[in-house]
């Protein structure tokens, strides 16, 4: 699988760079990014994945107004998306023209690639009543046809803070994360998208132990369960990650030392591209 890897930028430059990388071949490719934004105003968003047509790795940018209280007074173009396709090695405008609503913000740091479909955890923010509302839901990206649509989150999920909400990779499908309490414990129950991208099923819910008081979900196992990073770590753990079993309860070691919260957690598929 080809994957980003960002290099540093100082904030107040407008030009980054970022890394194309196979592992399995071992190779790179070297990408500038132009007219980064500075996050003052405006922010900008990166995005990866391979059209399944042409099998060709594509990079989408999005830049969009990043406070809401400037979305009145700014008055330029609230939007701009560019894609970058290695086979040309240039920037583009998308193929369509039909770009996210102005109200919508992205949450960039979720992110998930299922066949050809890039999705982002994002919330809308309106007017009503006065004052304003928002909800939460989910942003796709079609890789092929470069479309953007919007993907609605069961109302338990789209009317609560978008903090407790993470989106991963489970299998082939995508699944929402939620961080709730229930009886005084932490619990993540786990919701997962139907093909038809209109409704959600809760799959399991992982219980934590009433010891544990930090907690992060790091990722789900090609079998399905649930890699965990926690605070306090139970006695027989022997590193910083754990893998919880949802239908037992039980939690054992996966034996990777490190410092607390420091692990990164992806899914891959084994690939020739960038040969």
């Amino acid at each position: 699988m080809v994957i980003i890897k960002r290099a540093m930028m100082v904030p107040s430059l407008e030009q980054a760079e970022l890394f194309l990388w196979n592992p399995c071949i071992r190779k790179a490719v070297a990408v500038d990014v132009p007219n980064v934004a500075d996050r003052r105003i405006y922010e900008t968003g990166l995005g990866f994945g391979v059209c399944r047509e042409t099998n060709d790795p594509k990079i989408v940018k999005i830049t969009h107004i990043n406070m809401w209280g400037h979305r009145e007074s700014v008055t330029c173009i609230p939007w701009q998306v560019e894609v970058f396709t290695l086979s040309t090695g240039a920037w583009r405008s998308p193929y369509t023209s039909n770009l996210p609503r102005n109200s919508i913000e992205f949450d960039y740091d979720n992110t998930v690639v299922i066949d050809g479909m890039l999705y982002w955890l994002a919330t809308n923010r309106i007017t009503a009543d006065g004052g304003f509302q928002s909800y939460n839901l989910l942003i796709s990206f079609d890789m092929t046809s470069e479309e953007f649509r919007e993907v609605n989150l069961p109302d338990s999920l789209a009317h609560q803070s978008i903090s407790g909400l993470t989106i991963y990779k489970l299998r082939e499908s995508l699944v929402v994360l939620e961080r709730d309490v229930e009886a005084n414990d932490l619990v993540f129950p786990v919701w997962t998208m139907e093909d038809d991208l209109k409704s959600f099923t809760k799959l399991f819910t992982i219980n934590i132990p009433d010891n544990v008081s930090e907690v992060c979900v790091m990722g789900f196992r090609k079998t399905g369960e649930p890699i965990i990073d926690s605070l306090p770590r139970y006695p027989e753990w022997t590193g910083s990650l754990a893998v919880s079993e949802p239908c037992s309860k039980s939690i054992s070691s996966l034996g990777i030392n490190g410092r607390d919260f420091s692990h990164y957690v992806y899914s891959y598929i084994k690939s020739l591209l960038l040969l």
